[in-house]
């Protein structure tokens, strides 16, 4: 396996913790959501690794010749949504892991075997508003998604692609982004537009696998979960 890292974005409701630095470098107990990325995925022997940087790209320096990983930057990072991230590299998406910069994932969340379908990883939770939850059959293939609030299983920023289902997301994706509206799109509506024509899975989560960071009220609540 593979893996992209999707780290463009600015986090302004993390201010002012990104001031100098992107989300994904934002620390909690003293590890970025990066560095912890990255320690996972080499923890399960990933050495292929593609970032996509925006925002203050120049805070990854230290990471710059690092084995096995490489830096695409994205130029518009302040004016298109994550569809524009995923098009620079959507050649990568083959047997490939994609993490959004801004989640904490847990240990041994990350499969040490690529799964035998494309997948995405759900989480439940409580209390949202306007989240991407998914519906599946009685064998976790996703239906469909509807963005909803209230409590239920959702997106987790976490996914899968095969080969195959790469491939075909690779060419929808470079069809899109030359038609109108690409620029608010998030790069998953691809697939959850192309599920007639691909299998994905939904992996569930249990608590503590994940935790989305978006505001620095959901920073806190991960510190203190984390003891």
């Amino acid at each position: 396996m593979k893996a992209i890292i999707l780290a463009a974005g600015m986090g302004t409701r993390l201010m002012p913790l990104t001031a100098d630095r992107p989300k994904a470098l934002v620390e909690t107990r003293g590890e970025s959501f990066f560095s912890r990325q990255l320690r996972l995925l080499e923890g399960i022997g990933v050495r292929d690794i593609v970032v996509v940087t925006g925002y203050k790209a120049e805070a990854f320096r230290p990471y710059a010749g690092r084995p096995g990983l490489r830096f695409v930057h994205n130029d518009h990072f302040h004016d298109r949504n994550n569809l524009w991230s995923m098009h620079l590299v959507r050649e990568e998406l083959r047997d490939c892991l994609v993490l959004e910069g801004d989640v904490w994932i847990g240990d041994g969340v990350l499969p040490t075997q690529a799964p035998s379908r494309s997948s995405w990883f759900v989480g439940w939770r409580e209390d949202m508003r306007n989240e991407w939850a998914v519906r599946t059959n009685a064998a976790d293939r996703v239906l469909r998604i509807d963005v909803c609030s209230g409590s239920d299983w959702i997106l987790s920023g976490i996914s899968y692609w095969t080969a195959e289902a790469g491939s075909l997301i690779d060419r929808r994706i470079a069809a899109r982004v030359e038609q109108a509206g690409m620029e608010e799109m998030f790069w998953d509506e691809i697939p959850r537009s192309s599920l007639a024509d691909i299998e994905v899975g939904a992996i569930r989560l249990g608590p503590g696998g994940w935790t989305e960071v978006d505001t620095l009220e959901d920073r806190q609540r991960l510190e203190a979960s984390l003891g």
